[in-house]
């Protein structure tokens, strides 16, 4: 149950490269990331880190449990890039 003074922790529902069901598993967002659906990120499994795609943003989830660790690589190197077009006189 969340008070009226903590505020709600997005969660992203992700999907595994190898399923081939619809399934998805819940993640929560951490505060300084700012995700959409699409997103390349990286998360800890039973198995180690990997990289999940990101399906859709909620704002609740009773099944998760761990947090998004961070963009995924090619996702990192992209922004930066994109910074320096705007900046290049």
């Amino acid at each position: 149950m969340n008070d009226l003074l903590t505020p709600a922790r997005l969660v992203a529902a992700i999907k595994f490269k190898w399923q081939k069901d619809e399934k998805t598993y819940d993640y929560f967002v951490p505060t300084r990331l700012e995700l959409k659906a699409g997103d390349k990120v990286i998360v800890e499994t039973r198995r180690g880190e990997t990289e999940v795609t990101v399906v859709e943003i909620k704002t609740e989830s009773d099944m998760a449990e761990k947090e998004v660790l961070r963009l995924a690589p090619a996702a990192e190197e992209a922004a930066p890039a994109a910074q320096s077009e705007e900046w290049n006189f």
